[in-house]
């Protein structure tokens, strides 16, 4: 019994610690300059906006006003079959993989224009920020992607 009691105690603080350790990595690595911060989904995706260096992460509404009306390239990251699924208005393909950089470079877009990227879900996205800030860009990361873009009801398109 008492192995038993010892044995549960021993699991709640296990899980104790690892709910503290998630709150924590929110707060030192997400949240780091950021305006919103939710404490929900266990720590994950809990920024609606953050700053990293050259690379900013913002929720749908706002990547919305970022890429409205200024002079900002819109790249969608996914691959062609992906993008022509629906993307969004303005936007061109670059699909992330090993030819990225090389493609990227090709379309001629200069190190002073802020690119605007987004995936599917963000997380092809966030690398192709990271490897673009290494370029030199200023980069707006849609935070959540695409679905998170459909899911606040912003439109996308078909050609």
């Amino acid at each position: 019994m008492k192995k038993l009691v010892l044995l549960l105690s021993a699991m709640l603080l296990f899980a104790a610690a690892e709910a503290q350790q998630t709150a924590q990595k929110c707060k030192s690595s997400c949240c780091q300059q950021q305006t919103a911060c939710q404490q929900g989904n266990n720590g994950q995706n809990c920024c609606q906006q953050s700053k990293t260096g050259n690379i900013e992460t913002v929720a749908a509404n706002e990547f919305a006003n970022r890429i409205k009306g200024r002079k900002v390239v819109l790249v969608d990251v996914r691959t062609p079959k992906e993008y022509a699924s629906g993307h969004l208005k303005g936007s061109m393909n670059v699909e992330w993989g090993n030819s990225f950089k090389e493609q990227f470079e090709k379309a001629g877009i200069k190190t002073n224009r802020t690119v605007a990227l987004y995936c599917r879900g963000g997380r092809r996205s966030m690398a192709a920020a990271n490897l673009l800030a290494q370029m030199g860009y200023k980069v707006v990361n849609l935070d959540g992607g695409i679905v998170a873009w459909e899911k606040a009801g912003l439109p996308v398109v078909k050609d």
